[in-house]
Parts: C-alpha cells; sequence; structure tokens
C-alpha cells in the first residue's frame, strides 16, 4: 500500500490531526514533554473549552494520557508527534529554499537521504555572483573549519573537504556528510 492509499484508509484518525490547528500544536507541545492544561492554553492561545475536547479525542485515540492534571504523550503518541514534527521541518527546508530545490539536479541523491532533508531547515545557501569560483570553495573550507557541526551533502569530493572535515572529526565536532560521486565514460 502506498501512502495515498493508506491516507484514504486512515480517514479520520490521520486526516483530522492535519485538518485541526489545534490537535497538530497540541501533539507538538507535547512531544517537547508533558504540560498541563493551562500550559496547553498558553502555547496554543485556546481556551479551555476548546482545548478539552481535542484532548479526549487524542486520550481516544491512545495518542495522549493523563496522570494527575498532566498531559503527555503514549508511546504511539510519541511516534505520531515525531513524524508530524519531522514533516513540518522538512515542509519548512524545502519552503525556505524552494528556488534551489527548482535549479538543483535531486534524482541522485539517495531516498533515506532526502527523507532527512529537513535536518537543513537551519542551514544557509551559499551563492557566488562573481566569476571566482575558488572564493566559493575558499569559502566553504572556512565554514566547515569553523563550525559546531556539519551536516552536509556534496557532489564534489576534494582533498581539501576531506582534510577540513577529518580534522573536525578528530576535535569530536558532530559531522554528518554524504558524497554522492558519479562516474561519466
Amino acid at each position: 500500500m502506498n501512502g495515498f492509499e493508506i491516507y484514504k484508509k486512515m480517514d479520520d484518525g490521520v486526516q483530522a490531526i492535519y485538518r485541526s490547528r489545534l490537535l497538530t500544536e497540541i501533539l507538538l507541545s507535547l512531544n517537547e514533554g508533558s504540560k498541563k492544561l493551562p500550559q496547553l492554553r498558553e502555547i496554543t492561545g485556546s481556551t479551555s473549552q476548546a482545548l478539552i475536547p481535542k484532548l479526549r479525542k487524542l486520550e481516544a485515540d491512545h495518542l495522549i494520557e493523563t496522570k494527575g492534571h498532566e498531559y503527555f504523550l503514549t508511546s504511539a503518541g510519541k511516534i505520531v508527534a515525531s513524524g508530524i514534527a519531522d514533516s513540518f521541518v522538512i515542509f519548512w527546508a524545502i519552503n525556505k529554499f524552494k528556488h534551489f530545490w527548482l535549479k538543483h539536479y535531486l534524482e541522485e541523491i539517495p531516498i533515506p537521504l532526502l527523507k532527512e532533508i529537513g535536518c537543513l531547515y537551519d542551514s544557509e545557501v551559499l551563492k557566488d555572483k562573481g566569476m571566482k569560483i575558488l572564493d566559493v570553495y575558499n569559502n566553504q573550507l572556512r565554514m566547515l573549519k569553523e563550525a559546531d557541526h556539519i551536516h552536509g551533502i556534496s557532489s564534489v569530493v576534494t582533498e581539501g573537504y576531506t582534510d577540513s572535515i577529518s580534522e573536525r572529526v578528530k576535535e569530536r565536532t558532530p559531522v554528518v556528510c554524504t558524497f554522492s560521486v558519479q562516474h561519466f565514460l
């Protein structure tokens, strides 16, 4: 079954969460930790009268539970809330860099990496409007040396990149990089 077929079969469950701002906000806020009703009111900007039916629905769907006066995600709720949070991060990263994605060939990026594209939400696209291609390269090397963490995808592998990344790994800087190298005959 593909994603569309699953979506159609889920009817009210999945669709209701994405249609309802409150259901989504409750799940996302509880994904950060348990909350009391006054905290949920403050986070969502909603009244108790608006929140309580939504909380009851999420309880009926076994996505949240209460202990005392605190609401928290069940194990299943954690999975659902995490997936929702990931989908919003992906949409954010795609929307933030939509001009970049439209102008680049992405078909050779492995699917598992495309699923992690949301990790780029807090990154920036570097552009060099001049003809000094080595300035871009040198700027990238400088950024690699100064970054407190490195997440990247590159279709180019140079000795400078590998040396810079190797040094950062030795310094225990968090590094996640993928190099997509193609051979042309």
